[in-house]
């Protein structure tokens, strides 16, 4: 006979249907959309975080507070299952730059960021503010390198994304193994359904705090071995990295293609691949910016308990 499989918060159709309407979201009605997802989600009574014995998980036990990680710190390379599609972005790379009118364009565009702006060198300036020089960058290669960068744009979605990881399982013998170091150290339990054990927003100090302010929603992982298509996300990562990088701000015709686009933080961070579906993750995202790296541990909200791992006994 085999053996009856764990039951879950939420069905295989509840987390698909929650998904769903996560990924159909515009971002037009934020409010509206936060309550729709809100009733979508089942949550379990208790949920829990496997921890190791060492002096940073046992200071977080006595301060009772927890820390938010990036997502590229994480053990699963492939953690925020996301694709970038690289070809579309060549192909509209090419496509907006191939016209002598584009290139004209783009060389206005140039002029109006980088006139007046101190520490550039000239010879630079000079050269991606006229038509000639852009098109000496295209047959040096220029399109080649900038291909290699976008490569480097899933690594940094993962540092835009910060949570904190749970599961609604306390007594999985995997993550025993992963998380609390070989079945050596513990397990804390978070009871959802106690009201009186939540501090958030309770003390003095929350009054300035980014996380009770923004609010701090807990999400269910979606599992599947379809990744999120994260292209559009790369883009606007792509202009926020360049505007930190030149310190100007970016022309006004990359603006609109380059803009902010809501849930895309959740949509790349509340998915994993099918096989990690054992983890049975719940994570607790950032709503607020953070300095990064963050190290500094912030208030969970919760109280918690230690439980043991009778379950290896």
């Amino acid at each position: 006979m085999e053996a009856e499989e764990r039951k879950t918060a939420m069905s295989h159709d509840e987390m698909q249907d929650y998904w769903e309407m996560l990924c159909s979201f515009t971002g037009e009605d934020i409010p509206n959309e936060v309550n729709q997802l809100m009733a979508k989600i089942r949550y379990p009574r208790f949920l829990y975080k496997y921890r190791a014995v060492n002096n940073n998980n046992l200071d977080a036990l006595r301060s009772n507070k927890l820390f938010f990680s990036k997502a590229s710190s994480y053990d699963d390379p492939f953690d925020t299952f996301l694709h970038i599609d690289v070809d579309k972005i060549r192909q509209e790379f090419n496509s907006n730059y191939s016209s002598p009118e584009a290139l004209a364009a783009l060389a206005n565009g140039m002029k109006e960021t980088f006139q007046n702006q101190l520490g550039i060198p000239q010879e630079v300036i000079q050269q991606v503010t006229n038509v000639e020089g852009l098109k000496q960058l295209f047959a040096n290669g220029i399109t080649k390198q900038f291909l290699s960068y976008v490569l480097t744009l899933r690594s940094k979605i993962q540092d835009e994304i910060l949570s904190i990881c749970f599961s609604e399982n306390g007594f999985n013998e995997t993550l025993w193994l992963k998380y609390a170091d070989m079945h050596k150290g513990f397990c804390l339990m978070y009871d959802l359904s106690d009201a009186d054990s939540s501090h958030c927003g309770k003390l003095d100090k929350c009054v300035n705090c980014g996380v009770y302010k923004y609010g701090t929603r807990i999400y269910p992982v979606y599992y599947s071995n379809t990744p999120h298509d994260a292209t559009n996300f790369a883009k606007f990562v792509m202009g926020q990295d360049m505007i930190q990088q030149l310190h100007v701000p970016l022309p006004g015709f990359m603006q609109e293609e380059l803009k902010p686009l809501p849930w895309e933080v959740e949509r790349n961070s509340l998915i994993k691949k099918e096989c990690h579906k054992y983890d049975e993750e719940w994570r607790m995202l950032a709503n607020c910016k953070m300095n990064l790296p963050r190290n500094d541990r912030v208030c969970s909200g919760w109280s918690h308990y230690w439980i043991e791992n009778t379950s290896s006994r």
